[in-house]
């Protein structure tokens, strides 16, 4: 229950609003002089609209669970990093950021700490051959330009990673909790260890991916 709660906040995919304006075009000059004297009421009608809109957006950063309250400060989702390790592709289409509040009765799920940076990436792992291959997304490590270096939450990420049992692909969100303010982040290093066989030996590459805030 309590990872679903937090799985709430690293959600990837938020229906966004867009605004659209649609009419057609006429030579009638007596539906031109219509137009030009309903201008006033329509800035009026727009500026609304935008002001419901900005609301809107604002709600959407802005997520509020048991846990605590989650700010998003930085959302891009639709990302297509790719990578390779051996037989195995990885892909990364989405990445947010945000800060967390922790409510008081949850402190202990984050050492005691009443605020925590959440860093999200959704990732697809798909093995490309007939064989057993283990590879751990889910397990990757990540750095900042602010000096962090933590090991992906398990807790709270989905399963991404493992033994990839002939030609298979899991997919899911991977958690990361720093301690730098989210706004003083602007970059973000991803590590996978080298994909391995059946035997533990090694079949790929370590991979390596940035992610600039921008």
């Amino acid at each position: 229950m309590l990872k679903k709660l937090v799985f709430l906040f690293a959600v990837m995919v938020i229906s966004g609003l867009v605004l659209s304006a649609c009419g057609e075009a006429t030579s009638d000059n007596s539906e031109e002089n219509a137009k030009a004297e309903s201008n006033q009421s329509t800035a009026s009608d727009d500026s609304a609209e935008n002001e419901k809109t900005a609301e809107a957006k604002d709600d959407e950063m802005v997520k509020e669970s048991e846990i605590g309250t989650m700010r998003i400060a930085y959302k891009n989702k639709e990302l297509d990093e790719n990578a390779e390790s051996g037989p195995m592709k990885l892909n990364v289409s989405g990445i947010q950021v945000g800060d967390l509040e922790v409510n008081e009765d949850y402190r202990d799920m984050f050492d005691g700490k009443d605020k925590v940076t959440v860093i999200t990436l959704k990732m697809k792992a798909e093995n490309t051959s007939d064989d057993t291959i283990g590879f751990y997304p889910d397990q990757a490590t990540i750095t900042t330009d602010t000096g962090d270096q933590v090991d992906a939450d398990m807790f709270f990420s989905d399963s991404v990673g493992g033994d990839f049992i002939g030609k298979v692909h899991k997919e899911g969100d991977v958690m990361f909790l720093v301690d730098s303010p989210v706004k003083d982040i602007g970059k973000v290093n991803l590590i996978v260890d080298g994909a391995h066989d059946e035997n533990f030996e090694s079949v790929g590459e370590k991979v390596e991916m940035e992610f600039v805030l921008e």
